[in-house]
């Protein structure tokens, strides 16, 4: 079964969009942000990939998370105080000239805590499931890691 690993940033900060409502169960964020291909399998800029990052313009993550727990005092598996959201979310790929990257999606599905949404602090290292793909991704699984190894990077191991 060959597997990939991609490496991707974020360009620039991205957005989001708060739905309107209170901080309860239901409460939904959604956002959308430009990826920037860092490393491809073994493959960096100017080490079989290009260093100009306009170049390696990835594609686009968007999604969505929802609020779907709020911690009380007494929880019995999650830190007091603390926000448990569920995360669905796709990653659209652009095939990139001189790179191995093809067009095509990955989906992603997943939990995160965190200590607050001012702050949106993870109490633990956020990992997602990917769920399933488009194109040469249409087999896909695997994990996708948030935050490694730089805060905006998102680290993409996939089986096909």
């Amino acid at each position: 079964m060959p597997t990939i690993k991609i490496l991707v940033r974020i360009d620039g900060e991205g957005t989001g969009h708060e739905v309107e409502g209170p901080m309860e169960m239901g409460k939904r964020f959604i956002l959308t942000e430009d990826l920037v291909l860092e490393e491809y399998d073994d493959r960096t800029p100017g080490n079989g990939l290009p260093q100009d990052e306009l170049q390696r313009r990835a594609g686009t993550h968007s999604g969505v998370v929802t609020l779907v727990r709020v911690t009380q005092p007494e929880d019995h598996f999650f830190p007091f105080p603390s926000l448990l959201f569920q995360y669905e979310a796709t990653y659209k790929f652009n095939t990139l000239d001189d790179t191995p990257l093809q067009e095509g999606e990955l989906t992603a599905h997943g939990v995160f805590l965190i200590d607050n949404v001012k702050d949106w602090n993870p109490l633990e290292q956020p990992r997602f499931a990917i769920t399933g793909g488009t194109g040469p991704y249409a087999t896909a699984h695997g994990k996708i890691t948030e935050g490694v190894p730089t805060p905006k990077s998102k680290l993409l191991d996939i089986e096909l």
